[in-house]
Formats: structure tokens, sequence, C-alpha cells
């Protein structure tokens, strides 16, 4: 028969008659849930007074605060304060586990008892089981030939292996400490015993940080020999952690690596550094061969960054950066993309209409030939800007300030600079828009050890200079639309015409931050096209050029902009090479690309005026969905006559991500330098990744020689576990 609320009902009256004897004999365990009423329901309930036995048959459900207990058949003993369940018993928990069984005996409001053919899915559906059990405190489950895996079983045949398992003697599942710990213990991989342990535990699924070895990396390449990584988490508090990791190599010596990451309530810090022993650095010539292998026999590094809000208007940032030679980090494989490395300390200041920061900044060349002892180091630099809402005609007053100063080896200098500026938007009559500008800057310098070489070729001075620098611009745009049914055509020419003295780059003033300047697409219609503020873009030019669009309405779309300058007067401070050595300048422009839904090109290039020979082309485009996705990008520089610094050079970058199916997916790059005809980088992985491991192999080339460096084949295995954690093997790597 159904269950009925006139059976609810009875059942709750029954058990409130023996429910102060529970109480009692339970209170000293339980203290929060032996005062919590049962919720009983069943089809049929039986009662026997003499006994103080309660049976209940037939989707018997009982409830106790967070515990539900479900089962065809359950009785309760009031005088032993015991219950048994039979027949499709399951448990569920407050911490989202559900336990199911066979049969379960429970005492003390669920907290102990004994459980036959245990099965436990947890709340990230791991699954534990076991042939008996054993329910402690209501917190930990003593398991006997257990059984634990993440992995869904086969949906054909769940009698099946799942992928892997942790099949042990002896499990248990404690919830206070929040671990699971397996004595006598094999892995299995498709029912292989594969690795076998006395002793290990893990974190059970809720946790997400917890103190204990990680996976270790097991490889072999020709920088480091075989190596072994055992890395050693600490989860020192809910606010701060560390790992540290022992790398062992057989060529290049003993490395401690260490990560320390903290967060605090208005801001965070991570720090990783290194030490190697029994490497020395080696020193580097211009062209990056060894010159010898005198160098410090202790190297490393130390990198880290942080931040911390002060308050709503104050914030401090870090960023640091140091290695002890320019291969270390490149041959113990720790990352970084740039030339240079640059650290620094911050203090910022937000506004609703200003902005200020004061920076500590310093370098470090990776490039061989460059000394990082002939870097300059600035203590400080410190920048404010000002800008007023906009007043009743749409102008803006802007207010910009910067000082510095910048300490060296070879040329110190100290620098004040003020700038004023008022832009004004306004509209045409023809539907014409205009922008105008005005500026008046004020810069004050005082270096020391500039040349002077009126006094000799090696000669150096300390020499004061100033220098007031007015400049104004006025922008002329005129947009033409036009709308059919699903586009819309954009052209717009665009004109500025700039005005400033002939002179301002004075020989006392030093070039230490408008360095290396090239001209390109993002230089059209700017002012001062020099970065920094040593240089000042001097004399009287006219930029002109033309661009416009076609939009979709479904958004595909083509966007294009081309132009050049022409200056009224030669600047020398143009280097060769640079596009801009002559009054009428290189061509420059930009082609974009949205053709379709899953492609996207760019095209950017500098031509020469005269005969329109290519100096700089570099094309970008990414085709397909993320289940086929490719990326390209290409660059190719053209030789100078004039220049010679400046050599042929054409780069090729590929990366094709391809995903074969629900599992499977495949990688390739290929990074290629044709000027050498050299390989940069190269590889090809694949990777299976399911609901419970990850799986990827891969082979990769590195034509990279530098110092210690060598080029070479490497190949990769790398598994991860889901709940264990990850671990690679390097399996073979070999020397061109």
């Amino acid at each position: 028969m159904r269950r009925v609320a006139v059976l609810a009902m009875l059942g709750l009256l029954l058990l409130a008659a023996t429910s102060n004897a529970a109480q009692r004999r339970t209170t000293h365990t339980a203290p929060v849930q032996s005062g919590a009423p049962y919720l009983f329901t069943a089809d049929e309930v039986q009662f026997d007074k003499d006994l103080g036995l309660v049976v209940a048959h037939g989707r018997v459900e009982i409830s106790q605060g967070d515990q539900i207990l479900l089962a065809d058949t359950v009785t309760y003993n009031q005088h032993t304060d015991t219950a048994t369940a039979s027949g499709h018993v399951s448990l569920m928990e407050p911490d989202g586990n559900v336990t199911f069984a066979d049969f379960m005996e429970l005492h003390d409001n669920f907290r102990n008892g004994f459980v036959r053919n245990i099965r436990i899915l947890m709340s990230d559906r791991s699954r534990l089981a076991g042939n008996t059990a054993r329910r402690i405190n209501g917190t930990r489950v003593d398991i006997r030939r257990g059984v634990y895996s993440p992995c869904d079983l086969c949906r054909n045949d769940p009698t099946r292996a799942p992928v892997w398992q942790i099949r042990a003697e002896r499990v248990i599942d404690d919830s206070d400490l929040k671990k699971i710990e397996y004595y006598d213990a094999a892995m299995e991989i498709d029912g292989v015993p594969v690795i076998w342990a006395p002793y290990f535990s893990m974190p059970d699924p809720s946790v997400k940080r917890q103190s204990g070895f990680l996976p270790p990396a097991l490889g072999y390449n020709n920088n480091l020999g075989a190596y072994i990584e055992i890395p050693y988490y600490w989860a020192i508090s809910p606010d701060k952690d560390m790992t540290f990791t022992p790398l062992i190599t057989t060529d290049a010596g003993l490395v401690l690596i260490d990560q320390y990451r903290q967060r605090f309530a208005n801001g965070m810090i991570d720090l990783k550094g290194s030490a190697a022993f029994g490497t020395p650095a080696v020193d580097i010539g211009p062209d990056g061969e060894v010159v010898s292998h005198s160098g410090d026999p202790v190297r490393g590094h130390l990198f880290g960054n942080g931040e911390y809000d002060i308050d709503d208007d104050w914030r401090a940032t870090f960023n640091l950066q140091y290695t002890s030679d320019i291969t270390y980090l490149l041959r113990y494989g720790f990352p970084t993309g740039n030339n240079f490395l640059t650290s620094f300390g911050t203090l910022e200041n937000f506004h609703p209409n200003s902005y200020a920061n004061i920076t500590a900044m310093g370098f470090e060349s990776l490039l061989p030939g460059v000394p990082s002892r002939g870097l300059p180091f600035a203590a400080p630099v410190a920048d404010y800007m000002w800008v007023t809402q906009p007043d009743l005609v749409g102008g803006q007053l802007m207010v910009a300030a910067n000082a510095l100063d910048l300490i060296s080896n070879g040329v110190s200098e100290r620098r004040l600079s003020v700038t004023t500026a008022y832009q004004r938007p306004f509209n045409g009559l023809i539907g014409d828009r205009f922008e105008f500008l005005v500026s008046a800057r004020a810069d004050g310098y005082y270096s020391s050890d500039l040349p002077d070489p009126a006094a000799g070729p090696l000669a150096t001075q300390n020499a004061f200079a100033a220098r007031a620098f007015p400049q104004t611009a006025l922008t002329w745009r005129y947009p033409w639309v036009k709308r059919s049914a699903h586009y819309t055509g954009v052209i717009e020419p665009v004109v500025m015409a700039v005005a400033a003295p002939d002179t301002g780059n004075y020989a006392k003033i030093p070039n230490e931050d408008s360095q290396a300047f090239e001209f390109d697409d993002t230089d059209l219609f700017v002012p001062n096209r020099f970065p920094g503020y040593d240089l000042v873009d001097t004399g009287q030019r006219v930029d002109y050029g033309l661009r416009g669009g076609v939009y979709g309405d479904n958004g595909r779309a083509m966007r294009f902009l081309i132009g050049q300058s022409y200056a009224f007067q030669n600047d020398p401070e143009f280097t060769p090479g640079s596009g801009l050595t002559r009054r009428l300048s290189d061509v420059v422009g930009r082609v974009v690309l949205t053709p379709m839904d899953d492609l996207n090109l760019i095209y950017r290039f500098r031509a020469s005026s005269s005969s329109f020979a290519m100096r700089v082309q570099q094309v970008a485009a990414q085709l397909g969905p993320p289940r086929l996705n490719l990326l390209l990008s290409y660059t190719q520089l053209s030789p100078l006559a004039d220049f010679p610094l400046q050599v042929s050079r054409s780069e090729l970058g590929a990366t094709l991500a391809v995903g074969i199916n629900q599992y499977w997916s495949a990688d390739l790059q290929e990074v290629r330098d044709f000027s050498n005809s050299v390989n940069i980088l190269s590889g090809i992985g694949v990777t299976y990744r399911d609901e419970c491991l990850a799986w990827t192999a891969s082979v990769g080339q590195s034509g990279i020689q530098l110092g210690d460096v060598k080029p070479g084949f490497s190949v990769l295995f790398t598994f991860v576990f889901k709940n264990l954690g990850e671990l690679g093997l390097h399996v073979a790597s070999f020397e061109e």
C-alpha cells in the first residue's frame, strides 16, 4: 500500500514516546543532533511496545537534521538505540556524500554502526566502495577491501574496471580531517596494477588545498640530463601557501625551487625563486658563444609580484625579476618572453579627474653583448595627470607632470617636465569634424657624465639644460556613410596639421627614453611621435590618410587605414630605417578582415614612398572554430642599403589546434626564422581528456643555442589524475 499521512503521524507519535531515553543516552556524543526530532514516513509501520521495536516496511524515509536514511525495511530498537536498515539502503550526509549498502546497523543517531557492501557516491561524483565498513562518530568511515575511483563506469558494461582506480586492503574516509587514507594500496589502470604503496593519503573531494607531496616529474633533456622533481605543497593557512621543489639532475646539478603565495584582505603577494648548485655560469660573447666557464658556481633567480590597496585612493604594487646570468632561465626552463628583466615598485593615487604614481625601476639584460651593469636605474620616476570636465564648448584642459632621477654607469639625468594642453572638438559646416589641440611644455634637465665633444672624444661634462616647447595641432575628419540592405560602408579622409618650433632637441639633453622609434600605422595623427620625454617632435608637418570600413549586420567586417606624413623640414633625430628620414615619409597602413564567423585577418605594412618597395610586412590570421583553430603570424623586414644594422629577416609562427572528438585533441606549433633557415621552435602534441584522466604526449624541437643552452629534440608525456594530481614524464631528448 502507498504511504499515507496517517502512518507518518503514527510513526512520529510512537518515536516521541521514547525520545527522552534516546536523548539521555546520546547527549555526550552529539549534543547538537541529540535533540533533533525524527521525520518518519513509510508504507507500513508496526510497533511492539513490550519489545520496544518499531518496524517500518516499504519506501522507508527517516530524516534527522541534515541526514536522510532510505531503505526498504528499517527496524528500531528503543532499548538499545539501534536501527537496522536493509534493502536498497542509502544514507545522505550533510556534506553531500551518499552512502549505499545492502545492510546497515546504526547507533547514536546514525553516528556509529556497521555497513555491509558499502558504496559511497561523493559530492564530486567520485566513488568509494568496499566489502564492510564501520561508521565512527559520524565523521569517520573505516572500509575493508576498498576501491576508489573518480571515473564513470562503462554504460554498456558497468562491471568492467574503470579507467583507473585505487584498490586497498583498508580505506579510511575522515570528514573531520578532510582526508582519505589508503593502506596496502595499488593503483590500477584498466584493471591492471601499475603502482603499489604501503600507505598514502589524499584530500577528500571537498578539499581544495592540503599539505603533502605532489606527483613527481621525471625526464631527460639535452640541457639537464636525467632529472626528477619532487614537489611538496604546504598549506600554511587559509591565506598563504608554499611549494618547495627539489630538482635533481645528472648534468646540471641540484636545483632548489620555492614558491610562496599569500592573500591579504586588500592585496596579494606571489614570490618564486630558485638556486642551482653544480653548474657554474658561463661568460658569453656578443654572438652568444661561450667565452669561459669562470662564472659563479651558485646560480639562481627570483621573480615576484604583489599589490596592496592602501585605501580607496592609494595602491602599492611591485614586480621583481632577477637572474644570476643570461642563460640560467632558458636552461632550467623558467619562462620569460622578454630580452630584458624589469623590476619596479609603484605607489599610485586615483581620483575622478586625476592620476599620480611614483615608481622606482631597474633593468637586467638577457642579451649577449649588452651588460646589465650599463643599464640605467630610475629612482624614482613620477607622473601626474589632471583633466577637467568638458567646458561649455566641449573643451578640456589637461595638466601633466613628470619627474625623473635616472642613475647609470653612463649618463645620469634628472628631469622635471610640465605640460599644459587644451583640446576642443567642433563640427564643420558640411558634416565634417575638427579637433583642435594646443599645448605648452617646459622641461628642465641636469645631466652627469654627458659626452662633451668640444673637449675631446672621451670627455664628459655635467650640464644643465632647459626647454620650452609649444605645439599645436588641428585634425580634420570627414566621414561618408552609405547604408545598404545589410551593410554599412564608411569612408573617412583624415588630415592633421602640426606646428611646432624647428628646435628643441639640444645636445645637453640626453636621450634615454626616446630611442628605438620606428614609424608604423599607430603613429599617424599623433602630435608627438617619439616615445618618452627626452626627444620632441619638432617642426611642421601634415599627416594625411584614408580610413574606412564595411560593416555587415551579421558581424562580418572589413576595416582599413592607409596614410603617410610630409614634413616641411628634415629632422636628424629620426634614425635610418625608421621610415621618417625624408620629408615624405614611408607609406603605412593596415587591413583588418572578418569575412566569415570563424576567420579573422590583419595585415600591416610600411612601404617606401618612392619605389613602394615593402620595408615591413606583418600578417596575422585566426581561422576556424575552437575544435579546429589555426593561428598564423608572419613578419618580414627588408634590408636597407644606407642602414647596415637592419638586415633581412622573415619569421613565421603557426599554431594548429584540432579537436578530434569528445576526448581526443591535437596541436601543432612551428616558429621558423627563414632568414637564417633555423627552426626556433616546433612541436606536436596529442591529448586525451575525460572526466577523470588527462594524458598528453608531445614531441618538440628547439633551435635556440646560447652559451650553455643547446638545441635539441625532446619527448614529453604528462598524466593528470583527478583528485591526485599531475605526473610529468619527460621520456627522451636528443641533441642535433
